[in-house]
């Protein structure tokens, strides 16, 4: 009586596993003699058994399935995958064959613990969901999204293109997915959205020429970026909210900015290899504090940009009486405008950004040692800094009608902010007073000093007859939130 009971228990348990697994191992177990009296005894054929066993894989096939067959093999495989999903539960996998499944109205919700895999060989070459529909998010409202990774799901081996209006491939929110080998093209504003708690697994992925980002993280999302490349698209990599994403060994190059890191995130970027995008490797924005071991940054426009406030100067320097630098934006009606002294690579910047929202622009480099007087670029760059804040504060923050120029106060040459209703430079109006050296030609010092984009492109320097002039109003008509910012702030 005991052995039959025992037998009888030995059966009950490989049935479990085939019905749980469509492997070769669970059939065969199946298929024992032991169990295959067991089976038959309750009144189960071998036929049965296999198909049980084959349950968990579920075929689409885009151009010759039907949703009337029974999507168990390839031959009777469901058209699409929407369908498919509704036959599927936790362990499913669901085989995609080539072709473009497209996404119309609503997105695709993958089911908890539901794996959809394409060609994971060739990172979803082949393999096309294209399309977006509409999501309500409990945290970002309506979104257009091509799918919705449920919890323990997987996705593998597709490639995801979302060209819609605020078109975004795959949405996280607070669950935490595998997404593993795909590709992510032409998505208009990103890859990968991961934000609430999500915990994504995100690995061996392409993203290229999508027009936001490659990846957004937001919330207080955390998970693994690795093993990726990203290549000519938007910003590759934006980190906002408190997350405390790990970025780690990814290939980023010729894209507009490398990783963009902002609001309270405390991310880890470890062994990525960071080069020739065209502004900003790193840049750094409002509270965020990163932590940046072993990457590589090189040709980018600007390797690295902290931009927070750099420490206040220690000692009392020859152009003072000045206030210390402060931290505090200047009121705009397109929002707060700050001027930071920051680091930037091995020298100092005067930067200008509006909000967290906004990459910041570099307005005044300070790597030379020979611009005058007996401070060093970091002094400099912190009194200066504080004078543009005082001037533009005493603006109401309007930059329209504000300009660099030089003229002579107290026979010394100086740099000086002005009003265009100002006859010139004066004692109120002083930034920085010149070497004798310098003021042989201040026109030269002046087009040195300020810089209005990242990569030069913007006109910093207008000459005149008389004097030359840099305008600060090309500062506040390129400081508009960054597309890849979007969820910054809401």
């Amino acid at each position: 009586m005991l052995d039959k009971l025992r037998t009888s228990q030995l059966a009950k348990y490989f049935l479990v596993t085939a019905l749980a697994s469509s492997s070769t191992l669970a059939i065969a177990a199946l298929n024992t003699p032991l169990v295959r009296a067991q089976i038959e005894t309750a009144g189960w054929q071998k036929g049965k058994a296999t198909a049980i066993a084959q349950a968990n894989t579920i075929y689409v096939n885009p151009q010759s399935g039907s949703d009337s067959g029974s999507g168990s093999s390839e031959g009777s495989a469901y058209r699409t995958i929407s369908y498919a999903l509704q036959q599927a539960s936790s362990g499913t996998v669901i085989q995609l064959a080539p072709g473009e499944y497209k996404v119309e109205d609503s997105p695709i919700q993958l089911k908890s613990g539901v794996i959809l895999r394409g060609n994971e060989n060739q990172q979803g070459q082949g393999v096309v969901i294209s399309g977006g529909g509409t999501y309500t998010s409990p945290t970002f409202a309506s979104q257009n999204v091509t799918i919705v990774a449920g919890q323990n799901s997987q996705i593998l081996g597709v490639t995801v293109t979302n060209p819609k209006i605020r078109g975004t491939g795959i949405w996280v929110e607070s669950t935490n997915p595998v997404i593993r080998n795909n590709t992510f093209t032409n998505n208009n504003r990103e890859g990968i959205f991961v934000t609430g708690s999500g915990d994504a697994k995100v690995e061996n992925n392409q993203f290229v020429r999508n027009l936001g980002n490659g990846i957004s993280v937001a919330r207080q999302a955390s998970g693994e970026i690795r093993g990726n490349t990203f290549q000519q698209t938007g910003d590759a990599i934006v980190i906002g909210g408190t997350a405390t994403t790990v970025v780690a060994n990814n290939q980023i190059r010729e894209n507009r900015d490398g990783v963009v890191i902002t609001e309270q995130s405390r991310p880890t970027l470890q062994n990525n290899t960071i080069e020739s995008n065209r502004d900003y490797g790193i840049v750094t924005i409002d509270q965020a504090k990163p932590n940046l071991v072993s990457n590589t940054l090189r040709g980018n426009g600007n390797d690295q940009l902290a931009a927070v406030p750099a420490s206040p100067p220690t000692e009392s320097q020859p152009e003072t009486p000045v206030t210390q630098p402060s931290t505090q934006p200047v009121a705009s009606g397109n929002g707060q405008i700050s001027f930071l002294c920051v680091t930037q690579g091995s020298g100092y910047a005067t930067i200008v950004q509006r909000g967290s929202a906004t990459i910041p622009l570099p307005m005044i480099l300070w790597n030379r040692t020979d611009l005058g007087g007996e401070m060093t670029p970091k002094d400099r760059c912190q009194i200066v800094t504080e004078r543009i804040n005082k001037k533009v504060g005493q603006h109401g923050g309007n930059l329209d009608n504000l300009l660099f120029t030089v003229g002579p106060v107290n026979d010394k040459q100086v740099v000086c902010l002005i009003d265009t209703s100002e006859g010139g430079c004066s004692n109120t109006n002083i930034i920085f007073t010149l070497s004798p050296e310098n003021a042989k030609n201040p026109g030269k010092v002046l087009k040195a000093l300020v810089t209005f984009t990242v990569n030069g492109s913007g006109t910093a320097v207008q000459e005149t007859e008389e004097v030359p002039t840099a305008p600060l109003k090309p500062l506040g008509d390129n400081l508009q939130p960054s597309p890849g910012l979007w969820f910054v702030g809401s």
